[in-house]
């Protein structure tokens, strides 16, 4: 939920009550001292932020003659944010002039005499409010800026203002687009610099020489004391195989095969052939589908259903069961309607770009916002950089200016929704055309329906204005030409309402037929019956998918805007990329003859699976490695900047990104090197040695232990009971929901279908998310919010998660499935049950006290199977990956 915050120069706003019960000149007043009130707040508010300092950035020494560029550079990394075109309590530390002015407490320098300088006091932490708060410059740069006001603080190395009125001065301002140049020291920090492939070590032991990933886990080891984790049990193994691949439990039979196989490419054939299962996409798509924040609905109040966004979902499956290069994976959802623009899966790729909510706002503010979004899923998912960060402000830890944020803004800006037809253009056309005919004869009756009502809408609306406070009605009686500025304020509201009102609009055609004679009445029922027949011939609408296109080869313009206020329009600002990572203006390419977009998001999308880009590969790497070893290399996927973690294995992340390149960006390759290590192979155990130096297990020395994801944990169950529908793709499902968990609201309906219906029982990547009705199964399980971009899953242990295994009514209908399976597959042998139930739920047979107690339980339990049944649900080895 977005926070209202006020920006400068914006008008003081009242709440629309306020337009209607006060006169044009009351407002005024209301407005002044409104302003006068922020004002005094702001005013004592400010004063401990007067001289905030965001960063502490080392500038090294240098002579004496640049000590004006020193100061400058010193105070652009760590003051602008606050102290530049936002000017926090008035003061703006940019230019020459600026500076002389002071803020709104006076000059913060005394040329010559630094102990004097209210900047230098504050900043040196020798007077209150200390800046910056909590932390202290580098003693480096507090030595120059006092060496800079002792020689008399020269501006020569600062911008330059001229003098002029003061709204010249705010003009000149917005003309320009503030520079925050990239240093050779920014440019260097790890993530902004291409991987670079290092030879794996040499290790003696040859059972960790084979694989490159091993070698560089076990001389890590060995460096810190560590040693691995001993090769975990077959049963495991194939367990968590199926688990990772597949997210679904092998099945007994198929646990016994591998269990006996004793070639030597068992482990690799067994991965190969999980890699060609279609539930592989499954699986994978999901995680997928977390980072880009897929849902069914547009969020916020109305959350509108989106009845076509499972295509986008299929496409993603098909996808990784295709194993589509990452490459083109990235191509055609960035831009996949300018590189194959007939293509339906290129086409529906593109729905990537419309998956964010909607309805948080309209106008221009609603489409930056929407736009931000937009940016943030896109940098964050594909380069682990939180871009959107910089749209008020330079970036606060990693170098990106705020330019940058908007030059990406102008690779998006031009885009616009489309529904892409999933059948030929003839269908289209024909369509196209029935439509339109039916159309045409439909107008006539309409417009004689519309006439027949007006002259009783009439009186419906001025019974209704009747009744409004006299100024009001004045307003409306007076001739548009006539009235006053507040008249037409107070018109415009009063229109506002009668047009915004969804009840009234419902409740209209009820109440002109209630006051209607009753020949009109008649003709009315003759006008609406005809026309609903009418309505019943057209054609029925063909398949579409949710797409995004542009109006032509011409961008729509973008501007900077200045501390992110459409209040505040700066320059106009051309396509561009991050400057960290390139240098020199990167070349979009130009659109060809006829083109029907402007190609800046292939230029894009070119620029990031470029062998040179130094984060696309190492993110990508990065989550896979997540999924399979419980935490990334970098423990922040989503965050390669400088407030993210380092790798705990930079040479070992370096060469996975080339690697992946290298092998033409194939995700199912990348599996298979991983899940083919030793390292991935090892037992779960703790070994009290390793824990004392690797609490954490930074260094991998054992396989963790990984609570599965909500959705996995009900297509286990359903596994589990026999009841799993694997059918691939299509049409969303809705299981039962509680009504009275959303009876309040009259925007939201589940129709949900009851647990017994068979046709819920789909993978849960397939039940319909809808962002103001979470599963409650899933919301339990920590299931993302399905408004941000998710990197990672959290994993809480909470009493409801018990609660609703134990008492929830699809938990326990599916035990009694489960019950009923095992007595169908090995009749009424207790002893039996218990075994087969063990080997279908956890891969394994019971040991001798488990089978004991399973059996006693039963045999004194009232419905002593499905009960234990239900307590297989619940245990930890059933919910966790081993």
């Amino acid at each position: 939920m977005r926070t209202a915050q006020l920006e400068e120069g914006a008008p003081a706003r009242l709440p629309s009550a306020y337009c209607l019960l006060f006169s044009e000149e009351a407002r005024m007043i209301i407005c002044k001292y409104r302003y006068l009130a922020l004002w005094a707040i702001s005013f004592y508010l400010l004063i401990p932020f007067a001289l905030t300092l965001s960063a502490n950035n080392n500038l090294s020494h240098q002579d004496d003659d640049d000590l004006s560029r020193q100061a400058y550079a010193i105070l652009r990394r760590n003051c602008f944010a606050c102290h530049g075109a936002g000017k926090m309590s008035g003061l703006d530390l940019r230019t020459a002039d600026s500076v002389r002015a002071g803020g709104d407490h006076g000059p913060v320098i005394v040329p010559s005499d630094a102990d004097a300088s209210r900047l230098y006091q504050y900043v040196s932490h020798k007077e209150k409010p200390t800046m910056p708060p909590g932390k202290k410059l580098s003693d480096a740069d507090i030595e120059t800026l006092r060496r800079w006001i002792e020689a008399g603080a020269p501006f020569d190395g600062f911008e330059s203002q001229t003098s002029g009125a003061p709204g010249e001065k705010q003009n000149d301002e917005l003309a320009k687009i503030p520079e925050r140049p990239i240093t050779p020291e920014e440019r260097s920090f790890w993530a902004f610099r291409p991987p670079h492939r290092t030879n794996p070590p040499r290790l003696s032991d040859p059972a960790w020489n084979k694989n490159p990933i091993d070698a560089f886990l076990l001389a890590a080891m060995k460096d810190r004391g560590l040693k691995p984790s001993p090769k975990a049990d077959r049963r495991v193994l194939i367990r968590r195989a199926y688990l990772d691949l597949l997210g679904l439990p092998p099945s007994p039979e198929e646990v016994e095969a591998f269990v006996k196989d004793s070639a030597p490419d068992a482990w690799e054939r067994l991965i190969d052939k999980l890699l060609a299962s279609p539930h592989y996409g499954e699986r994978w798509a999901r995680h997928w589908l977390d980072l880009v924040r897929y849902a069914d609905s547009g969020g916020f109040e109305f959350d509108v259903d989106r009845p076509d966004a499972w295509r986008y979902r299929d496409y993603v499956i098909k996808s990784f069961n295709e194993d589509k290069p990452y490459d083109q994976f990235i191509r055609e959802q960035l831009a996949g309607d300018e590189y194959a623009p007939d293509t339906q899966d290129a086409m529906i790729a593109t729905g990537f770009l419309r998956l964010g909510p909607e309805g948080g706002g309209g106008g221009e503010r609603g489409r930056q916002d929407a736009l931000e979004d937009l940016i943030a899923t896109t940098s964050l998912t594909f380069m682990g950089l939180t871009v959107a960060c910089a749209r008020c402000h330079d970036h606060k830890f990693d170098p990106i200016p705020q330019k940058d944020y908007y030059r990406m803004q102008a690779i998006f800006s031009s885009t616009r929704p489309a529904q892409f037809p999933l059948v030929g253009p003839d269908i289209v056309a024909a369509h196209r055309a029935e439509t339109q005919r039916i159309d045409g004869l439909q107008r006539p009756l309409k417009k004689a329906k519309a006439e027949l009502e007006a002259p009783y809408l009439k009186r419906l609306v001025e019974e209704a204005i009747s009744r409004l406070p006299e100024c009001l009605q004045v307003a409306w009686r007076t001739p548009p030409d006539k009235r006053t500025p507040g008249q037409r304020l107070n018109v415009r509201q009063i229109e506002k309402t009668l047009q915004d009102d969804p009840l009234s609009a419902r409740i209209a055609e009820k109440d002109i037929l209630a006051i209607m004679s009753e020949d009109d009445r008649r003709k009315h029922k003759e006008l609406t019956d005809r026309i609903e027949a009418l309505e019943k011939q057209k054609p029925e609408p063909y398949p579409t998918a949710r797409a995004i296109g542009e109006g032509g080869p011409n961008a729509r313009p973008t501007y900077f805007l200045h501390r992110g206020s459409v209040d505040a329009k700066g320059p106009e600002v051309k396509p561009g990329v991050l400057s960290v990572i390139s240098e020199t203006d990167y070349e979009f390419p130009a659109p060809p003859a006829g083109a029907k977009s402007s190609w800046r998001r292939r230029g894009l999308a070119e620029w990031l699976v470029s062998r040179q880009h130094p984060l696309t590969a190492r993110v990508m790497v990065n989550r896979l490695w997540q999924h399979h070893f419980g935490e990334g290399i970098v423990r922040t996927p989503s965050n390669f900047g400088r407030l993210g973690e380092l790798p705990s294995h930079p040479e070992l992340l370096d060469w996975l990104a080339v690697e992946f390149i290298e092998r033409r960006w194939s995700i199912k390759q990348m599996h298979r090197l991983m899940m083919t290590s030793q390292a991935y192979q090892m037992r779960s155990d703790d070994i009290p040695a390793n824990m004392a130096i690797d609490l954490e297990n930074r260094f991998f020395w054992r396989m963790p232990r990984m609570r599965l994801e909500a959705e996995i944990i009900r297509d286990q169950i359903l596994a589990v009971a026999g009841n799993l529908d694997r059918t691939l793709g299509g049409p969303c499902v809705f299981p039962y929901i509680d009504p009275k968990l959303f009876q309040s609201s009259t925007k939201r309906t589940w129709p949900g279908k009851p647990d017994t219906d068979p046709s819920t029982w789909r993978r849960s990547i397939y039940v319909y998310s809808k962002r103001s009705i979470r599963y409650p199964l899933f919301e339990t399980f920590d299931q993302p919010n399905l408004i941000n971009s998710c990197e990672r899953r959290n994993r809480s242990t909470i009493a409801p998660q018990a609660l609703l295994l134990m008492n929830n009514n699809f938990i326990i209908m599916e035990a009694n499935f489960f019950a009923e399976r095992l007595r169908r597959e090995v009749g009424e042998d207790v002893k039996a049950q218990v075994e087969r139930a063990y080997r279908l739920a956890l891969s394994r047979a019971p040991s001798e006290f488990e089978r004991a107690k399973a059996m006693e339980f039963i045999l004194t339990g009232q419905n002593g199977l499905a009960e234990f049944c239900q307590l297989l649900f619940n245990l930890n080895e059933f919910v966790y990956r081993q």
